[in-house]
Parts: structure tokens; C-alpha cells; sequence
């Protein structure tokens, strides 16, 4: 049987990582876990995935169409997971998100994300870039 391993570089199969998650079959349990989800929902262009985990009270200033366009441009390569932790119904996950448009060097997105748990259920609140590397 071939594997499908999950795009946010658990090396675990799609279907046993971020895949149910994606087809809302479950909710993300940490912080780490929904934005591994959520990266995977980047490189797969499920946007609406995108939007329905981002907090409902931050969910206004989400630009579907930007990112819609974003995710359909990119190539999606390597997720880092640099740190994470959470208390309560606050978390944080610091990661670098490898991707490359086009035919343009690979872009590294390091960014600092802040969530938030609202009725057991975990949403993106906000990022913040800690640096951007063109690598050009």
C-alpha cells in the first residue's frame, strides 16, 4: 500500500495527520497541530480551511481572494516548526514556512502565530513575521 505522507513534514500518511482535520472530521488538539493543518490547507488550496480556522473574531480582515491567489501561485516545500507551547486557551507557535512562486528563488516565511481556544476548539488569532529571507 503507498503512502501519502502529510505535506506539513510530520512523515506521518495524510490520513492519519492533517487529513482529517481538513475534511472536518476532527479539530485540532494543540496550537502545532492546527497550524501544521493549516499549512497542509496552503499547499492543498483549501482556503475555505483557511478561513474557518481563523478566529471568528479576527475573521473579518481575512482577504479570501489574496490568499486564494497566494496559495494557487505557490509551491508549497518544507514546514519548520521552530517552537510552540500553550496554556489555557492561549498558544503560540513560531514557525518558517519554505515555498517558491514560480520560477522565483524559494521564499522562507518566518512568523510568529498566535491562537486562541473558543469553545474547545482551537483558531489562528494572528501572525506576526519575525523575517523574511528571498534568498535572492
Amino acid at each position: 500500500m503507498q503512502q501519502n505522507l502529510c505535506l506539513c513534514g510530520s512523515e506521518k500518511d495524510l490520513s492519519k495527520c492533517c487529513g482529517p482535520l481538513l475534511d472536518g472530521e476532527e479539530s485540532a488538539d494543540t496550537p502545532e497541530a492546527l497550524m501544521r493543518s493549516r499549512y497542509s490547507a496552503f499547499a492543498l488550496k483549501k482556503i475555505d480551511y483557511i478561513l474557518e480556522t481563523t478566529d471568528p473574531q479576527t475573521r473579518l480582515k481575512f482577504d479570501m481572494k489574496s490568499n486564494q491567489e497566494w496559495a494557487e501561485t505557490s509551491k508549497f516545500l518544507k514546514l519548520e516548526i521552530l517552537k510552540t507551547n500553550f496554556e489555557g486557551n492561549k498558544g503560540m507557535v513560531e514557525f518558517k514556512a519554505h515555498y517558491q512562486i514560480g520560477v522565483e528563488p524559494i521564499t522562507i516565511h518566518h512568523e510568529i502565530s498566535k491562537f486562541r481556544k473558543q469553545a474547545g476548539i482551537w483558531y489562528f488569532r494572528d501572525g506576526k513575521m519575525v523575517v523574511q529571507e528571498p534568498n535572492k
